[in-house]
């Protein structure tokens, strides 16, 4: 894996903040920033899924078709049979 240098400009106070948390933490400033990034993405790209879920739940077709699938197998499973 190849790494490529990024120039941002923070504010100082974050800085001199995340400076103080990588060194208590023992970690490289730029490991700190880069978990920071990652976990940030990870979660715009999880936020993005759930919308596009829900816009496809939104439609009033989608909808009918879900909501007679669950009807379907509660009428058709014995409560005994569910695992919990």
């Amino acid at each position: 894996m190849g790494y490529s240098k990024l120039s941002v400009t923070i504010p100082d106070d974050m800085y001199k903040e995340i400076k103080k948390l990588a060194s208590r933490k023992k970690l490289k400033l730029s490991h700190l920033v880069t978990e920071a990034l990652a976990d940030k993405a990870r979660k715009m790209k999880e936020e993005a899924l759930v919308q596009r879920i829900n816009e496809v739940f939104s439609d009033p077709e989608v909808a009918e078709e879900q909501s007679m699938m669950a009807e379907t197998i509660a009428n058709n499973t014995a409560v005994e049979e569910l695992p919990w």
